[in-house]
């Protein structure tokens, strides 16, 4: 059935998201750089407002929408926390693994739009796709930026 079919790949977009949330809300408290827990902090508010909008499109096809990170986000999480408390706050290690979660976030969605989707929320996904391409590739300049200002170059 195609509806289930949409629902699934609706879900798999809204546990990127989620994970994605989490990560950016959860770094932007663990780094060093205060301009960069802002924008973590602002990240993460847009990831939620994504999930969001896939969730209200799940409940319109009569789905149950995903609502939590997966256990990948919440290992990579830990992850972050055991490596502050070991070696302080690093923020080229959090930049990293923020555009980490961008990429799969990118692939999740390039997977979504080559599949089948009912026109109207395809034009939603491809739109989602567009803003996540656009911010993923601002991510890349501030690790350069941050190992520039770092005390260790």
């Amino acid at each position: 059935m195609r509806t289930q079919e949409t629902i699934r790949t609706l879900n798999r977009l809204i546990r990127i998201c989620r994970d994605a949330e989490d990560f950016c809300r959860a770094a932007g408290g663990r780094v060093a750089s205060t301009d960069l827990g802002m924008m973590l902090r602002h990240r993460s508010e847009e990831w939620g407002r994504l999930g969001d909008e896939l969730q209200a499109l799940v409940l319109l096809l009569g789905g149950t929408p995903a609502t939590s990170e997966t256990l990948a986000a919440r290992v990579r999480h830990w992850a972050l926390v055991v490596k502050r408390l070991l070696a302080g706050p690093a923020d080229a290690t959090v930049i990293a693994a923020w555009r980490s979660i961008e990429r799969q976030a990118e692939e999740r969605y390039a997977e979504a739009i080559g599949g089948y989707l009912p026109e109207r929320i395809r034009r939603t996904v491809s739109l989602q796709a567009d803003h996540v391409v656009n911010r993923a590739e601002r991510i890349g300049s501030l690790l350069g930026e941050v190992a520039m200002h770092s005390p260790s170059s």
